[in-house]
């Protein structure tokens, strides 16, 4: 399965000459590209993801199967009285072409499809260069091709260091069947991320995520990879706005079929959140961030 015009338009996007940042948000682009980078900072975002895959593995024809996913990810801080965050994600993907083996006819199925609806609520704070969360994240099933027909919950926690230079951190969190008449699930993942700063907005980083499997064979639980992105942080006339390319490889992969090598594109307009009308003042290691946002308020 081929998206040429998908994947040329993505390109297109990221490739285009920079736009001539906004009048006074100059001199703060770099601090808010850091707080774009931290998971638990408030900033209000509707975030476009495009996905390309491919895969590997021992089953029939792995090898000659890929994917692209469409997901819409829009983030809703809420900042509350004592100044602490809570921040909620839900994520809508679209697959085109999910393979889905049939072993009736020992090949693969290209499936179109809704996908469940992940989602995360987590609250956090920062205090003296560190932001800590903790909340849940989950699923809810869509019934489609590609659901797994399962309600997922489980925990979550957040660290995060802004240091001059950039930001680094972990997100780990799992994901257990609590409902739903598809396979048992029991998923432990951590995501490790750190961006460095290059200046008048630009970073590079990476930030994959791991997982471990607790219901298979431990020789098929682990899926590892290893990555790059490239972000930049930038404004159209007065619409602040992060674009991030990144590609990824899995090192260590279930043996039967996994994806193989990912590649990824993002565009995240920043926006004010239209559920909180009168957020409280932001607290003084805020103030960088509420200036730049003033800018396109």
């Amino acid at each position: 399965m081929k998206r040429p015009r998908i994947l040329v338009s993505a390109l297109s996007m990221w490739l285009l000459p920079q736009f001539a940042l906004a009048q006074g948000v100059g001199p703060n682009i770099d601090e808010l590209a850091k707080e774009l980078a931290n998971p638990g900072a408030a900033n209000a975002t509707l975030n476009f993801k495009f996905e390309y895959r491919n895969f590997d593995g021992d089953l029939p024809n792995a090898d000659d199967q890929d994917s692209f996913t469409a997901t819409f990810q829009p983030v809703f801080p809420f900042v509350l009285p004592n100044g602490n965050n809570l921040i909620f994600r839900p994520a809508l993907a679209y697959a085109f072409g999910q393979p889905d083996f049939n072993a009736g006819q020992g090949d693969f199925d290209a499936q179109d499809a809704v996908g469940d609806i992940a989602y995360d609520l987590l609250y956090a704070g920062t205090r003296d260069g560190w932001t800590l969360g903790a909340g849940i994240v989950g699923a809810v099933p869509t019934g489609s091709d590609v659901s797994s027909d399962n309600w997922l919950l489980g925990p979550s926690a957040l660290a995060v260091k802004t240091e001059d230079w950039g930001v680094w951190g972990f997100f780990p969190f799992h994901n257990e069947k609590v409902g739903g008449s598809g396979p048992d699930t029991s998923i432990t993942s951590l995501q490790y991320f750190l961006f460095y700063g290059v200046g008048n907005g630009w970073q590079i980083g990476t930030g994959p995520t791991i997982t471990y499997d607790w219901k298979v064979d431990s020789d098929n639980a682990w899926t590892v990879p290893l990555g790059v992105q490239v972000a930049k942080t930038t404004a159209f006339g007065k619409q602040i706005v992060k674009l991030n390319a990144g590609i990824e490889k899995n090192v260590v992969a279930p043996d039967a079929f996994a994806s193989d090598w990912k590649f990824t594109f993002t565009f995240s307009p920043v926006i004010k959140n239209p559920f909180q009308r009168n957020p409280p003042t932001p607290p003084a290691d805020a103030a960088t961030r509420a200036a730049v946002l003033a800018a396109i308020r």
